[in-house]
């Protein structure tokens, strides 16, 4: 209690004045930072957010005591707020500014005058993310701190020669991994006043292998499965209703994907990638439409050859029986005719023989069963025709597709593997 009243009273100690006897000197702070884990990165708000300790060391010439006058004291623990400490704040944040105003971390005194002070928080920052090569993507986020109480010459941040961002009490994060970590000091320019600044900069790596195995590898199965569409046939009545499927699945897919990601101009490759996936799946629907449409046009054209076959055959029966009534109502027209046979009576039945024997042979449609047959069998040859075009196409746009969506796929693929 003797050194607190004496080293730290009202009297003898100002948490407002800094803590070297000449004050023209720049008071040197070295600055360390100690990352416990990463809780999150968000892709759409642009921003990670991290836990850690930052350590502040400094040489506290005013705080200074003989152990042997104080019962061989070495080293005190007074509060934050009753020992000078350089005012920090996070640059870069989406939150509070000022993360240690009112921390309680313990502070560290030794009888020399160092000073180690180790406060902890989260850290909400923002990070510009490039989403290009997502989900195989490299992320570089900087937690920014900048002392905001004293000008770059009174105060400066140091750090030790390659010194990196510690990690012994880092907790591995299932979805991003630390791959490389820097702290870099700078002067950053407020107005007139300069001030000094440090910057822990991290690199993170993304895992992919839960969005590989949940999106992107359904969404290429899924595009596989749409160019199969050319091995169902039209008779089963599933072509078209199978490709819309197919293509309603990859357009929730890509809804997925849409969500997960920031609305900035630079589109990720995989979003093209699927992209090119569901353009493919709408000309495989629209190819399967029109294979439909050239296989019915067949039918068409049999109903159409039915009804004409229908109509010339009514057409000669009326014909048949208009000439078969044709003497009658000539005969009606002709009295002279009548009376002539009115007085010949036995003319009636050489007339009726012989007007029997005319409509006979005028009523007896012409034989042409050779031509029948010829007829039949170019209609044949005609109807079989659109089936072969159909079952063409099928097999021409399955060979087309399946080579398109295998090189786009090894493209993709070769690409994020650069």
């Amino acid at each position: 209690m003797d050194i607190f009243r004496d080293k730290l009273g009202s009297d003898h100690y100002h948490t407002e004045v800094r803590p070297i006897k000449n004050q023209d000197n720049v008071l040197k702070v070295l600055v360390g930072f100690q990352i416990v884990a990463i809780v999150k990165v968000d892709e759409i708000a642009q921003s990670f957010i991290s836990n850690g300790f930052v350590f502040f060391t400094w040489i506290d010439e005013m705080v200074a005591w003989n152990p042997g006058s104080y019962g061989g004291q070495f080293l005190i623990h007074p509060l934050p707020e009753d020992i000078w400490r350089p005012r920090v704040v996070l640059r870069n944040t989406l939150g509070d500014r000022d993360l240690f105003d009112d921390d309680k971390a313990p502070v560290f005194v030794f009888a020399s005058g160092f000073v180690n002070w180790a406060p902890g928080s989260l850290f909400p920052a923002s990070c510009e993310l490039n989403m290009v090569d997502y989900p195989f993507d490299e992320q570089t986020c900087a937690i920014q701190l900048v002392a905001m109480s004293l000008s770059s010459d009174e105060m400066q941040f140091y750090t030790d020669p390659d010194a990196k961002v510690g990690t012994s009490y880092f907790n591995s994060n299932g979805e991003w991994e630390l791959i490389d970590s820097t702290m870099k000091v700078s002067n950053i320019s407020a107005g007139a006043t300069n001030l000094s600044a440090v910057d822990f900069v991290l690199v993170l790596r993304r895992r992919p292998y839960f969005l590989m195995l949940n999106i992107v590898l359904p969404v290429v199965f899924l595009s596989f499965l749409n160019i199969l569409v050319f091995t169902i046939p039209v008779e089963s009545g599933e072509k078209i209703g199978y490709g819309i499927t197919v293509l309603l699945a990859l357009s929730v897919f890509m809804s997925i994907i849409s969500g997960m990601l920031p609305r900035s101009s630079t589109l990720p490759r995989v979003t093209i990638y699927l992209f090119i996936l569901l353009a493919i799946s709408v000309l495989t629907v629209v190819d399967s439409i029109i294979i439909v449409y050239i296989y019915h046009k067949e039918e068409k054209e049999e109903k159409h050859i039915k009804a004409k076959k229908g109509f010339q055959s009514a057409f000669t029966k009326i014909k048949h029986i208009h000439r078969a009534v044709a003497p009658e109502n000539t005969t009606k027209k002709n009295p002279a005719l009548l009376d002539t046979l009115a007085k010949n009576p036995e003319k009636i039945f050489k007339t009726q023989a012989s007007v029997v024997s005319t409509v006979s042979t005028e009523s007896s449609p012409p034989t042409y069963e050779p031509v029948q047959e010829f007829n039949q069998k170019g209609d044949n040859v005609n109807r079989n025709k659109y089936k072969l075009i159909g079952k063409y196409i099928d097999l021409v746009s399955f060979v087309i597709f399946f080579v398109v969506w295998l090189a786009v796929t090894l493209a993709f693929m070769i690409d994020i593997a650069v």
